[in-house]
């Protein structure tokens, strides 16, 4: 997936809307370069690659909120532009790679986002190669939940060299399994308000969905903290959420009826063929398909951990929807 302003259900991809108010802007030069305003310090550096999406840009307003030194790296030089002061944005681009040894360098800690896409494989291990030649020496990886699951669901697989490639590097690394965003919703919010359908194909057996920002807030934890090498942490929403209850919670705060809209995937697929590649489409649907057979649903003991792993209580579905309704 491509750094762009989607966000797709499995928790790794690109933001289909924004939820968060827009940063303050942040003056740089193009090319893969630092900015002016923000040169490099002799603090340990945080390097956030995927910075700009639903969890790149949580994650470094709790890094500036624990007096981190932050640098971002995204091929996007309007998204840059809307990163809070004190970050350090570096233009770079993991598909051709340029870039990457000027954000890498100097930088102890690397939070690594990769975008859903048929190249996530080849642009996720550039990153990792660059960190390891860099000499960086703790890397936490956006992952999924169970990468290798059957039935295959190909953005799903395309995660496991990227791990292997982590593993085997010598950097210490921390591994972030999400469940299903919360925000993935975003992109059918205006059919609910307008139409009042829910139309995200995810089936009725549920899953535990997690706010992005809880995500953020683990990888806050693990790359400021001591303690977190070595983990592989599982993150769910305290609710197990189904297409129809996703309906029912979204309905009581926007103050109208809405209906599930089925589990039909090619419908969903319909009106955004037009934007996805055929490669990233099928995937999605694959994982939909996935979703309806086999759900999501984590058990208490599973939540607990989570909550533990964020560092505070989950935030619910409930929570969101009343977020969604008030914007």
């Amino acid at each position: 997936m491509a750094n762009s302003d989607r966000v797709y259900a499995d928790g790794s991809g690109p933001e289909l809307s924004k939820l968060s108010p827009e940063f303050s802007a942040l003056r740089y030069n193009a090319g893969p370069c630092l900015s002016e305003k923000n040169k490099r310090t002799t603090a340990m550096t945080i390097l956030v690659i995927g910075a700009t999406g639903n969890v790149g840009r949580p994650t470094i307003a709790g890094l500036l909120a624990k007096g981190a030194t932050v640098r971002a790296l995204s091929r996007s030089e309007e998204s840059l532009a809307k990163l809070p002061d004190g970050v350090e944005g570096v233009i770079g681009d993991l598909e051709s790679g340029d870039g990457l040894a000027e954000a890498c360098a100097g930088a102890e800690k690397v939070f690594l986002i990769t975008s859903n896409g048929e190249t996530e494989t080849a642009r996720g291990l550039k990153a990792v190669e660059a960190a390891k030649a860099a000499g960086v020496k703790h890397l936490v990886f956006l992952s999924v939940g169970n990468p290798g699951k059957e039935p295959a669901v190909p953005h799903y697989r395309a995660k496991l060299p990227i791990e292997a490639a982590i593993r085997e590097s010598g950097m210490d690394y921390t591994f972030l399994r999400p469940n299903f965003f919360m925000q993935t919703d975003l992109s059918v919010v205006p059919v609910m308000k307008e139409h009042g359908v829910y139309a995200m194909p995810v089936g009725s057996i549920g899953a535990n969905r997690i706010d992005t920002r809880d995500i953020a807030d683990c990888a806050v934890r693990a790359l400021t903290e001591d303690g977190h090498a070595g983990a592989d942490y599982h993150l769910h929403g305290p609710d197990t959420v189904s297409g129809p209850s996703a309906a029912e919670v979204y309905g009581k705060h926007l103050g109208r009826e809405v209906r599930y809209a089925g589990d039909d995937v090619d419908a969903w697929a319909k009106p955004v063929e037009a934007f996805l590649p055929p490669w990233l489409l099928d995937s999605l649907k694959k994982m939909f398909i996935g979703q309806q057979q086999h759900g999501g649903a984590a058990d208490a003991e599973a939540v607990t951990a989570s909550a533990a792993a964020v560092g505070h209580p989950l935030r619910t579905i409930d929570e969101f929807a009343a977020e969604i309704a008030k914007g």
